[in-house]
């Protein structure tokens, strides 16, 4: 079962696109996309990581983040706490209905999760976190309130700031349930120091962690990619049975 709507979200149309396997087991995985992406994920990953999930019994939401793919507003207009909020709000909706939730963020959209898991209405209720190359934003160059662009897409420097604010480190070290990071090798957006503290922080935690040989930040290989999916089912299963 396929639903698509637009929810509305502090006077914001957003899009979502939840699937569920014919017998819900009550398990699922809400997707975050990343910085200037939208809800299919870089190379349709969030797509085909859906087939098989679904396969596997466990439900789907995929949602464009507030001026991002089809939902409602101006890109310029992007926050990061915006998107820390819609991503807590669809984690709480489901909690509500009983599920258990597991997140997973690509990029901006892992950074998003992390940090999401820490608010309090979700503290300790969410079961997993699924991180690809999460960016900390624990420094940057980007003026408040300039306006720049990137791939096309005019943004405010503010986004940065704000996700910078989040304290991804403190929220990371508060989760409590299972986690698993995934980084490529010659990532050209996240810094090796900067990956190498995330890993770190990661192990210390006794989590696994996955480093992708020859991979950049997005997308990676097909094969490679495949390989992630098949970790990944194995722990939810683990962690939702």
């Amino acid at each position: 079962m396929k639903v698509v709507n637009f929810e509305k979200i502090k006077s914001k149309e957003v899009f979502c696109l939840f699937s569920e396997p014919e017998i819900t087991q009550k398990q699922i995985v809400i997707m975050s996309h990343g910085f200037r992406d939208s809800s299919i994920g870089p190379a349709r990953t969030f797509v085909d990581f859906e087939q098989i999930l679904l396969k596997a019994g466990i439900s789907v939401l995929r949602f464009d983040q507030p001026n991002s793919g089809n939902s409602n507003g101006d890109y310029l207009n992007s926050s990061f706490n915006e998107w820390v909020d819609t991503t807590t709000y669809f984690a709480k909706k489901f909690i509500d209905k009983e599920y258990k939730v597991a997140l997973l963020g690509q990029s901006m959209g892992a950074t998003t999760s992390a940090v999401a898991s820490a608010r309090i209405e979700l503290k300790q209720k969410i079961k997993c976190l699924l991180l690809w190359v999460p960016d900390p934003k624990s420094t940057f160059s980007e003026k408040t309130n300039q306006i720049y662009e990137e791939g096309g897409q005019k943004y405010k420097g503010r986004f940065w700031q704000e996700a910078k604010n989040s304290d991804f480190f403190d929220c990371l070290e508060k989760f409590k349930g299972v986690l698993h990071l995934v980084y490529g090798e010659k990532d050209r957006y996240v810094s090796k120091e900067l990956r190498n503290q995330v890993v770190k922080k990661v192990k210390e935690k006794k989590q696994p962690v996955m480093i992708l040989r020859k991979q950049d930040h997005s997308p990676w290989k097909f094969d490679i990619s495949q390989e992630v999916y098949k970790v990944e089912l194995d722990m939810l299963q683990k962690c939702f049975s």
